[in-house]
């Protein structure tokens, strides 16, 4: 994956030195918008380092409280402000304040590493939620066979609230913990670190390459179809199309290890980036008739930051030490279970 990845790159870097196409060669058939920049062929110019850092602190559901508003007032959001700056620092004082006055203690990061590991975004967002729709910002509600596999996924694997485990071996743990993939579209959701994204445009293929952990999606634009239904991936199977100067990403083919919100195999998304300005919008929709009721969609802002200026590797399995001290624990805890056995 990653050999594709520089050959796109490479690729990209030779085209960026051609003329600029004729209006027949753009997108879509669509008249050029002056304010969109372009690339040499025509096409939105995505390209370049992104991170969503900024929103960091928007929940991707919306609190009650705030109903079907979009955006926090101006005291809400210097309290958000207070929150993240109390997050960055894991202090345990912290956390039990946070805990009193929010409820929501047990959200605070920890445990995560020292505090430089940190990257509490710059002009953090006013958002109340990262999902737009349903209009007031929560995951729609859960059908009976959907309520199920929900409850089975939050009972696996050592980042779920409820986990129990048995730990039995890597493949009993999240593939986050495995350090494999975040998954899609789970990897838009800005996290404590390594929000970073870079994009790579040619003509006919674009390159999503996630900081975290270390993936890219090669996303090809030439018309092909989808691969047939045996072939399931961790991050489904993409395909992009420009309507206008938005690009459209169609992704099928999950895996059933593509644990999402209740959602793995019948999970399809429906991604959709377009430029606004120096930001790019990220929406995506997720549609599955046997987990929720209705579809959802959810966006996310990447912005340019110059402290951000290149994605460097995220070499999560070196220093993977969790996994490993979950599984030394399992093992411990199964010989002192057998020794009290032995002595009653």
């Amino acid at each position: 994956m990653r050999g594709r990845y520089f050959a796109c790159l490479g690729l990209a870097a030779v085209l960026w030195l051609a003329a600029p196409p004729t209006d027949a060669q753009t997108s879509s058939g669509n008249k050029k918008s002056a304010a969109v920049p372009r690339t040499p062929w025509g096409h939105p110019d995505l390209q370049g380092v992104w991170t969503t850092d900024a929103e960091q602190g928007v929940p991707i559901e919306r609190p009650a409280e705030f109903g079907d508003r979009a955006l926090l007032n101006e005291r809400e959001l210097a309290k958000r402000d207070v929150e993240l700056k109390k997050r960055a620092r894991d202090d345990k004082e912290d956390r039990a304040e946070l805990g009193k006055t929010t409820g929501e203690g047990s959200k605070v990061q920890s445990g995560d590493g020292p505090e430089h590991w940190y990257e509490m975004g710059k002009n953090i967002s006013a958002r109340t939620s990262l999902i737009l729709d349903p209009p007031n910002g929560r995951i729609p509600p859960y059908t009976t066979e959907g309520k199920k596999r929900l409850a089975a996924q939050n009972d696996k694997g050592s980042f779920r609230n409820n986990s129990t485990g048995p730990w039995d071996g890597p493949e009993d743990l999240d593939l986050r913990d495995r350090c494999i993939t975040r998954g899609l579209p789970r990897t838009w959701f800005p996290s404590a670190y390594n929000n970073g994204f870079q994009i790579v445009q040619t003509p006919d293929t674009v390159v999503v390459y996630y900081e975290r952990l270390h993936e890219a999606r090669v996303i090809p634009l030439d018309g092909r179809p989808h691969a047939g239904p045996q072939v399931r991936e961790y991050t489904g199977d993409s395909r992009g199309r420009w309507e206008g100067d938005t690009l459209v990403v169609d992704v099928t083919n999950f895996s059933d290890k593509s644990e999402f919100y209740g959602s793995a195999e019948n999970l399809h998304v429906t991604e959709r980036y377009t430029r606004v300005g120096d930001a790019i919008e990220v929406r995506f929709t997720a549609e599955d008739s046997t987990t929720w009721t209705k579809p959802w969609t959810a966006m996310v802002t990447g912005r340019k930051d110059p402290d951000y200026w290149q994605i460097f590797e995220y070499a999560c399995h070196e220093g993977n030490y969790g996994l490993r001290n979950i599984l030394s624990g399992a093992r411990a805890q199964d010989k002192a279970n057998k020794e009290a056995a032995r002595k009653k």
